[in-house]
């Protein structure tokens, strides 16, 4: 499943880095890519493996913050 989270707080290439990073660390994460000069995340996942919720909780302990729909 492919999904688009806007996150708030990503500044700069290492925000950027940081979130990929740690969300390709989640068993189900096929693919991260942050936007943060345009302030969201498209990741790929496995829904049966990881959740919206897993994700958006794994930036939220990075230190930025997530709106979910």
């Amino acid at each position: 499943m492919l999904t688009k989270l806007l996150v708030k707080g990503m500044s700069c290439q290492h925000c950027k880095q940081s979130i990929e990073d740690g969300l390709m660390a989640l068993e189900g994460v096929n693919r991260a890519v942050a936007h943060y000069t345009e302030g969201f995340v498209e990741v790929d996942f496995e829904e049966t493996l990881v959740t919206v919720e897993k994700i958006a909780a794994e930036i939220d302990d990075l230190g930025f913050e997530v709106k979910l729909n």
